[in-house]
Parts: C-alpha cells; structure tokens; sequence
C-alpha cells in the first residue's frame, strides 16, 4: 500500500457541479478528501472553486447555472459539450468514483446513467429538490446512483423508503455561517452607519435570478424608505457572480444600498432583516438569526410547469424544513415591490414578531445537525473508495 494513502493504488474521483454553489460545496469537499489521503486526484466539470482545490477543470459548467429546464434550454451546446468530455474522461482515464454534485436536471438523466454504463460507481452529493417536485426521477436514483449523501434529515427518510443507500451528514452551514468579523468590523467593512437600521438584499447565487430579483428588491428597498426614512440596505453578492451589473443596478437605487462582497456571514451580522430569494441562502440568514421575508420569480413557462408538478406548500428551505410557514414567501406575480417593501417594513416595526420568528429560525437551525458535515462526508467517500478497492 502506497505510504500515506488509504487505498492499495492512487485512487481518483470525477465531480461535476454546475452552479457556483455546487462548485463552491464540492470544493470543500475536495479539501476534506486531501486531508484524508493526499494521494487522491481530482478532475471535474464544474467551476473555478473546484480547480482552486486542486481539480483537473475539464470544462467550466457553473456559467449554465439556471432555473429550470426552460431556462437552460440555452445552454444545451455548452452541455452536450460538457457530455462529451465527461465520456471521454471515462474512456481515457476511469475514474474510481464520480461525484455528482446537486444540478438534478443534467446529472440524474445524463450524467449518472454515462457513468453506470462505464462501470463507475457514483455518490450523489446534495440532493435535488426531488421532494418538491420531480419524484418521479426518482427512479434515476434508484437505477443509477449507489449511494446518496445529504444535508438535510427529511431527505434520508425520503431516500430510504425507496430503497436508496443514503448517508445524512448534516449541514455544511452550520459550520462555514460562522462570522469572521465582529459585528463593528462588519459595519465599518460595509461603510454602514451604526445608528441606522440595515436591511439585507439577497437576490441569489445565479445570473437569472439576479435580473429577476435584484430590480423588485431595489424597488422594494425605495418603497420602504418612504415608510421608514432612516433605513440603508446592504446587497451581498454570490460568489462567482460577475459585478458589473450589480454595481450599474446600485448607481440608480434611489435609495442608499451598499453592495458587499465575502462571507454571507459576517453581512447578517449587520441586518435586522433580510429580503433572500428561496435557496439556500433561506438557511444561512435562519443560522445568522435574521428575520426575513423569501422572494421567487422565475420564467413564466418554468412557473407554470412548477406549478403542475410542486408537491410542498411552501418552496423556501427554511419553511420546508420547518415543516410550517414561519417565514412569509412572495412568489411570481405577488412578488412586487409593494407587497414586498409592506412585508418587511411590518417586520421592522413589529417587535414581538421579530422575536417569535427568530425563535423559530433557531429551531430550524438546531435540526441542520451539528459541525463537521464535510468531514463526515469525505468519510462517506473513502468508505466507498475502500469498496471499490476491495471488490
């Protein structure tokens, strides 16, 4: 056996992500696996987090990050492309294990099904949404992924009883949401006055859902301040987001807003609320105890067919893991900027609500599990790896 290493040969593993979050989960992955056994080799299609970590970056999938199938209809060259390579990969340089990170749209019917044909074990890790709306691929699970690893609890009680191999790890979150600044630091960071009150803008982690959102928050954002004159508003930008936009879209606020950039954590610090689209960012200001309000537009055809198909009252995280309705949600056409600035303001003004919500983003947080979710993902991984070694 190799000095140093777990496995009887060097061992390597194929990852694809195609958003900036995903590359950003499987990055961190990557750095856990190395700590483990730094003979293990990377390549991945995914994005610039990944390569960062030490991958092989076969081609750059977090620019195709999208919302839903109709939305990424224009993207498909990039992914036949990114089809391609993946196969190639396979065929010149097997891998050991492939790792498919969230992306349920390409990875379940195009990805796994490639990787099975070529006699690769595959670990999914972050679950899609499969529980909200497409169960029906969950049939793609069952055929051709050996075993899932997920963050949240109710999703290993889905996957159980379908007779899927799956792993609960816990929330990365719970570990990387801790701040770095202190709640001064911040402040100055952000060039924020401390006698005012700051509200949070997150308009998400993709391209699309920044045009759609960034401009109703703005909007919103102008409203309030008619309400409330005091208020500055903060806008966080996703890692991997381009800023130009970002910066063209503050210029013309009519209203004072700071765009930040770095850990979502340390801004939360700052915010007495927070206006987030539905995602994960719905979990991290519930961990940095920020009351909130969630948001979502998406194309009209990408609505209408989730409409057909959604399975859950509510579509924030926070709320699906809450298993009730603590946060309040503005979805496609009641996604204005009245409502949404009438939402937020009630909010700010109404203390003992404050209170009672962020008693319930605690709950919430307690149920995401404790640190050291990635750790105990690698471990999922070397387990598998040590199979295939053995078999």
């Amino acid at each position: 056996m190799r000095h140093g290493s777990l496995f009887p040969k060097m061992s390597s593993i194929l990852l694809v992500a195609g958003d900036p979050s995903g590359d950003a989960h499987a990055a961190r992955l990557i750095e856990a696996l190395k700590r483990q056994d730094p003979t293990l080799t990377f390549a991945a299609l995914g994005g610039p987090a990944m390569q960062r970590a030490g991958a092989v970056l076969l081609d750059e999938l977090t620019q195709t990050a999208s919302i839903g199938p109709f939305d990424a209809a224009r993207h498909l060259g990039r992914f036949l492309r990114a089809k391609r390579l993946f196969e190639a990969r396979l065929r010149t340089q097997r891998p050991d294990l492939v790792i498919l990170v969230d992306f349920g749209d390409f990875n379940l019917p195009v990805i796994a099904p490639l990787a099975k044909r070529h006699g690769v074990a595959v670990l999914y890790y972050i679950s899609p949404q499969l529980w909200a709306w497409g169960r029906w691929r969950l049939r793609y699970v069952q055929r051709y992924v050996d075993r899932m690893v997920v963050f949240l609890p109710f999703e290993k009680t889905l996957y159980e009883q379908v007779g899927v191999a799956v792993t609960w790890v816990g929330h990365p979150l719970v570990e990387h949401a801790r701040p770095s600044l202190t709640k001064d630091a911040a402040l100055a960071r952000y060039r924020l006055n401390p006698w005012r009150r700051t509200v949070g803008l997150l308009p998400g982690s993709r391209e699309d859902e920044v045009r759609r959102h960034l401009p109703l928050m703005l909007a919103a954002a102008h409203r309030m301040t008619a309400h409330m004159p005091g208020l500055q508003f903060l806008i966080v930008k996703a890692p991997g987001l381009p800023r130009s936009a970002m910066d063209r879209a503050v210029r013309a606020a009519q209203c004072e807003v700071r765009l930040a950039e770095g850990a979502l954590a340390d801004a939360l610090q700052v915010m007495e609320a927070a206006v987030v689209a539905s995602g994960t960012a719905t979990l991290e200001t519930a961990l940095g105890d920020v009351p909130m309000v969630v948001v979502y537009r998406a194309s009209w055809p990408t609505y209408a067919a989730a409409r057909l198909v959604l399975r859950v009252p509510s579509i924030g995280l926070v709320n699906v893991v809450a298993g009730r309705p603590i946060v309040p949600e503005l979805i496609q056409c009641r996604a204005t900027p009245r409502g949404l600035a009438s939402r937020v303001v009630e909010l700010l003004r109404d203390e003992e609500r404050c209170a009672a919500m962020r008693q319930s983003l605690r709950e919430v947080a307690r149920t995401l599990g404790p640190p050291g979710a990635v750790t105990r993902a690698a471990l999922a991984v070397t387990e598998m790896l040590r199979s295939a070694s053995r078999s």
